[in-house]
């Protein structure tokens, strides 16, 4: 489908972490850049990756299963070659 299942939180972490590495590259060339989209890109690692458990829009570590060690690539959705959801790929994909 067209959005890859991002309504299901489907590859977040890989997804999302495409555009944080690419404003990080930006901001690093262009620290006023990095300083005026520093709350934007904020809210793609909270979506991802959120270590607060204060926060009140963004659950914390959402990808992350700590007691399986794994990430949950498949998000919400159990795929189908994995009964719990955890199906990550290759990073080198």
């Amino acid at each position: 489908n067209e959005d890859f299942g991002n309504g299901f939180y489907n590859d977040h972490h890989f997804h999302y972490g495409y555009h944080v590495y690419a404003a990080a590259a930006v901001a690093k060339l262009d620290p006023k850049w990095g300083a005026a989209h520093f709350e934007e890109i904020l809210l793609y690692i909270r979506d991802f990756a959120n270590p607060s458990k204060e926060d009140p829009y963004f659950v914390n570590f959402r990808q992350k299963d700590w007691w399986l060690g794994s990430s949950w690539a498949s998000g919400i959705v159990s795929a189908e070659n994995s009964p719990h959801g955890r199906d990550q790929e290759s990073s080198s994909e």
